[in-house]
């Protein structure tokens, strides 16, 4: 009897040990898989989830195999066992069910949550799985495919209506023989059944041999015909193109399809032939859908060259121009007029996977733009959420994440030039507070309201500044 007890205590001894560990390595993959889903940290995380992997399989064997193996006990075997060491089992088996239950639970939200309103990097692979498409880059041509390469290429993988329309431009990079370096556009227009369809394309022959294609994307469609693509098609065809840029014997060189717009310099005009139009009255005006062609990163070295096509369906748009019929342009999260004439705003460079990186321009007569800043923020990309100038050097640019749900607020004190990121990170009073507005002067100070973004409630947070935005204080909460 009391070798059977000794037995049945070690019997005991070893399920408590079991019940820990088993509970224990449980966690420890919760933990991780959590990490995982919210970071994507997958070096170290993956090879400790293989191995609880590994845990929970040989611990599975086991326990079969216990089960199997077991002998059926007499009824006076099952009488002679140690009730209250049974009871002791039951209660610490009970207690590892209910730990491993809460850690489901606990983690399982969380994990759900990374999943969810590019909350976490599940939710950005999720996203990806959904919505990103790679298609064969076959016409990688300029000179010779032309953008009908590019549009065909596309459309081997998903099916776009004929009839596009461009969010911002169309910008693409190309070397010396017309190969394509990389693009970035975003289109989007109305399917078979008449329902919007958004296009987000970017290559980068660096990174891919592949067209990246994220579809479903967030876009405000106005279905304006200043941003019609089809007039690219043909701008293309009668622009000398690589006439142009033979003149300039460097290895990369890029254009950027504006749509309809208007310049006052630099621009030839071409009929739908390809002939030049000469506009030797400067009264006037002429508008129309715009290639521009430049060297990246040496606009002061060299003086990009637009062509501008104006006949046919677009002769109408030539209209006579003077400051008191021109269209006065607001303000708005990407565009900030300091007087009448003196104007900054963003334009964006490239776009990838709903984000986009942007480059600063300014004006000192409303219709000519020269960029400032090729990178204001610093490599952060996202989407703009504002843009303001206090003076002729102080300056603020708002950027925001994760579908608006967070932001950073970014100062600038030499009108444009250089931009730092504004920290609030040691003086927040609320973490979730995490979207910055623009800041406004009142009585000689600084005052800026962060709130929580798309994922939060309206309440914000003021802070104030005495230094012109160096370093802030928080003020109060504002509902």
């Amino acid at each position: 009897m009391k070798k059977y007890k000794k037995i049945t205590k070690n019997q005991l001894t070893l399920s408590i040990i079991n019940c820990c560990v088993f509970v224990l390595v449980y966690f420890v993959f919760f933990y991780e898989l959590n990490i995982l889903c919210k970071y994507g940290r997958v070096g170290k995380i993956t090879n400790i989830l293989f191995g609880c992997l590994v845990f929970f399989i040989v611990w599975l064997i086991m326990l079969v195999t216990r089960l199997v193996k077991r002998p059926k006990n007499t009824l006076a075997e099952e009488e002679e066992k140690g009730e209250e060491y049974s009871r002791i089992k039951n209660k610490f088996t009970l207690i590892a069910v209910i730990l491993a239950i809460c850690v489901t639970g606990f983690y399982g939200t969380k994990i759900y949550h990374s999943g969810t309103k590019y909350n976490g990097k599940l939710a950005w692979y999720l996203e990806e799985l959904k919505n990103k498409r790679l298609a064969n880059f076959q016409h990688d041509n300029i000179y010779k495919d032309g953008i009908e390469g590019i549009i065909q290429d596309v459309n081997e993988k998903v099916h776009m209506p004929k009839k596009l329309y461009m969010v911002n431009n169309f910008t693409m990079k190309f070397d010396s023989n017309g190969k394509i370096l990389s693009l970035d556009t975003f289109l989007y227009g109305k399917n078979d059944k008449g329902q919007l369809q958004t296009y987000l394309i970017s290559y980068d022959r660096n990174k891919s041999d592949k067209i990246i294609i994220y579809l479903n994307g967030y876009a405000k469609p106005d279905y304006n015909k200043d941003k019609l693509l089809e007039p690219f098609f043909t701008l293309m065809k009668k622009a000398p193109l690589k006439k142009t840029v033979s003149n300039w014997s460097e290895k990369a060189y890029s254009i950027n399809y504006h749509g309809r717009k208007s310049f006052s310099s630099n621009v030839i005009y071409l009929d739908s032939k390809g002939k030049i139009i000469e506009n030797s009255d400067m009264n006037y005006k002429m508008v129309g859908y715009t290639l521009s062609v430049f060297v990246p990163e040496k606009l002061n070295e060299y003086q990009p060259v637009r062509y501008s096509l104006i006949e046919g369906a677009n002769k109408e748009i030539v209209e006579p121009y003077n400051e008191e019929n021109s269209h006065e342009e607001t303000n708005s999260s990407e565009k900030f007029y300091l007087s009448k004439k003196v104007g900054y705003r963003l334009e964006v460079v490239a776009a990838a996977a709903g984000s986009r990186s942007y480059a600063l321009e300014k004006t000192t007569d409303r219709v000519n733009w020269t960029t400032i800043n090729q990178d204001p923020f610093n490599g952060d990309i996202g989407i703009a959420s504002g843009i303001t100038f206090l003076d002729s050097k102080l300056g603020f640019l708002g950027l925001s994440f994760s579908g608006g749900s967070r932001g950073e607020l970014y100062r600038t004190n030499d009108g444009g030039i250089s931009y730092k990121k504004v920290d609030f990170t040691s003086i927040k009073k609320d973490a979730s507070f995490d979207l910055p507005t623009m800041p406004y002067k009142k009585g000689g100070k600084l005052y800026v309201l962060i709130g929580k973004g798309s994922d939060g409630d309206k309440t914000k947070e003021l802070y104030q500044s005495t230094d012109e935005g160096v370093t802030w204080k928080y003020i109060k909460d504002v509902p």
